[in-house]
């Protein structure tokens, strides 16, 4: 990080950094490590015109910005905080103007200098600082992915009716791919992994948190807390031991922490254009279909008998598609069916959010403990997920026409379940002869093959 002199701005600094971005004469060492320091004098020539994202300095004059508006993308930032002795506000924002078109959205006096952040727009001119100001806010922190997203989705819409302004502190990716059309939130600032070093986000918390009416911190509220890392205490815990401490619904426990009564409200928000592409394509697969998500966030969450039971549903379902889908390494689990016309492989191919808007029209949703199952949960179509570290407590409590699925008592892991993240094997018990967990090895396809007979039998 940088010196000192920077630091009363450097968390203001967070909403606007995202990308490719510059700090100007700023010596060797750039406010945020993510950030390249760049000379006035030797380096602006470096940089192709409309290729950063953020451009800031504590170091510089009106005469001088010219060339560092040119590098700047349209819709980038360029935050600027300098001393009044040296610049006046009013001399820097007519120079700016001067170099086309922009929107002055922040104006704040810190101290004795003065913060600007500009956001390069065409054609226009205005300053949306001056905006008012909404009556009631609230800033939630929730860094994670698609599951961890739809189970904080379920206190928004009760903050939005209290007439709350919301805006939601998270990571650029699935995640924020899940949630990007909730209609209750009013502003995200995305924050790229580390742009802020683990070490420090405690102190940018502390200040951010001093922003907003209201402030929910939702970081590590299931991981970590309901589910043990390695290395943290409650990790190393008797099973026994995490059963009493940790099973705890993970949206009832996300209600607590943001003070929001029920009811649960999780929901995956489609749009227009996709429940239309979402229903061209049911119809164009069969008459029933099941859409099946192979694998979750790591590779404990993999059911390894696909094949039988989707070969005993071609054969015994004939009117029923398979449509399977995943990331880009699920591909692997779709060999040997690319050529079967009933069943349909889309890992890698479909978006988190296609996915997804598909559930919505499918007959039936089969999974692991994923993110398209947490999205699934709220909809009325009849899903079937197969339980790894979690328990029915902690998952499918209040989830419609759901059916868990967990290794029968006496069989698999002893452990099942853990209420552990598992990054390595090394604390999973694998099944050798399937490259598996036990626990989910431990679920038979005869069980499978029940639910969906039990579920299809009544459609």
């Amino acid at each position: 990080m940088a010196d000192n002199s920077v630091s009363p701005i450097c968390w203001d600094l967070v909403p606007y950094m995202r990308g490719r971005a510059l700090d100007v004469n700023c010596g060797k060492t750039p406010i945020f490590p993510h950030f390249r320091p760049a000379n006035e004098l030797t380096d602006s020539g470096l940089f192709a015109s409309q290729s950063c994202d953020c451009v800031f300095s504590l170091a510089l004059e009106p005469k001088d910005i010219g060339e560092w508006w040119r590098v700047l993308r349209t819709g980038g930032y360029f935050c600027l905080y300098l001393p009044v002795a040296k610049v006046k506000p009013e001399d820097m924002k007519a120079a700016v103007w001067e170099l086309g078109g922009c929107d002055l959205i922040e104006c704040r006096m810190i101290e004795d200098s003065f913060f600007h952040v500009y956001r390069k727009e065409p054609k226009v001119l205005r300053e949306s600082w001056k905006e008012p100001k909404p009556a009631k806010t609230c800033g939630i922190v929730r860094y994670g992915a698609q599951g961890d997203m739809i189970q904080a989705s379920s206190i928004f819409p009760w903050l939005k009716e209290q007439g709350y302004h919301i805006t939601l502190y998270c990571q650029p990716g699935a995640g924020y791919d899940v949630v990007k059309n909730d209609p209750h939130i009013d502003r995200f600032i995305l924050q790229e992994k580390d742009s802020v070093p683990g070490y420090l986000l405690p102190e940018f918390w502390e200040t951010t948190r001093k922003k907003y009416d209201k402030w929910i911190n939702l970081s590590e509220s299931v991981e970590g807390t309901l589910l043990a890392i390695a290395g943290r205490p409650n990790h190393e815990w008797p099973n026994a031991v995490r059963a009493r401490m940790m099973d705890r619904n993970y949206l009832e426990w996300t209600h607590e922490l943001a003070e929001v009564p029920p009811p649960y409200m999780p929901k995956f928000y489609s749009t227009l254009d996709e429940r239309a592409w979402a229903r061209k394509k049911a119809g164009q697969f069969g008459k029933r279909n099941i859409l099946w998500s192979l694998a979750g966030s790591s590779g404990h969450k993999v059911w390894p008998y696909l094949d039988a039971v989707v070969g005993k549903i071609m054969l015994e379902l004939r009117n029923t598609h398979v449509v399977l889908v995943g990331d880009d390494v699920c591909k692997i689990l779709e060999v040997g069916w690319e050529k079967e016309p009933r069943v349909h492989c889309q890992s890698g191919e479909w978006t988190i959010r296609q996915s997804m808007a598909f559930a919505e029209v499918a007959d039936l949703i089969i999974g692991s403990e994923t993110g398209l199952l947490n999205a699934a949960g709220s909809m009325d179509a009849p899903k079937i997920v197969t339980l790894s570290h979690s328990s029915e407590e902690m998952l499918t409590k209040h989830w419609k026409n759901a059916i868990p699925l967990r290794q029968p008592s006496g069989v698999g892991c002893d452990r099942q379940p853990c209420r552990q993240l598992h990054q390595t094997w090394e604390y999973c018990n694998k099944h050798e002869p399937t490259g598996t967990a036990l626990c989910q090895a431990s679920i038979s396809a005869s069980m499978m093959w029940d639910a969906i007979a039990s579920v299809m039998e009544k459609a």
